[in-house]
């Protein structure tokens, strides 16, 4: 609840899994995933101008920013030239996005050729659970992380 009623910094450890496919491990620096494989010291912090959230996350020597809006009930997470849609459901006292959608350069891509994601977050030891897994639209893993933020 903390992370997402207000702005601030939180730390933890997060735990990646990645696709040893040097193409697909390109594709996932390019668009600001994890790419290195193991475990790493995240930071996580957001800041808000207005209705749009700036997400940054520090994993280990990797930075990914992302761009938090709603509209129309969906909510558009922004990396870069690749835009995630998604609506979020509670359930079993934390959070799933689900129902989700992609962009390219603001081109919508056809539900066969869309990444399949798995992404959730649950209250955990005292702080912020998630685990988000991706993977290719047949079934091959591209990344998974999870871990345990706090606040700061």
């Amino acid at each position: 609840r903390a992370l997402h009623a207000s702005h601030g910094a939180f730390d933890g450890v997060i735990d990646v899994e990645t696709t040893t496919n040097p193409l697909f491990r390109f594709a996932l620096r390019v668009f600001g995933f994890p790419y290195k494989p193991g475990q790493a010291s995240v930071i996580f912090s957001n800041t808000a101008k207005g209705d749009v959230d700036n997400w940054q996350r520090q994993m280990g020597d990797h930075r990914m920013s992302s761009i938090l809006s709603e509209k129309d009930g969906w909510l558009h997470e922004s990396l870069g030239g690749l835009t995630v849609l998604c609506r979020l459901e509670t359930r079993d006292g934390g959070l799933d996005l689900i129902d989700m959608r992609f962009r390219l350069l603001g081109v919508p891509l056809p539900l066969w050729a869309c990444p399949k994601v798995s992404a959730s977050e649950r209250p955990k030891k005292g702080g912020y659970g998630f685990d988000i897994e991706i993977k290719t639209p047949w079934g091959g893993k591209l990344v998974r992380y999870s871990g345990v933020l706090r606040t700061l």
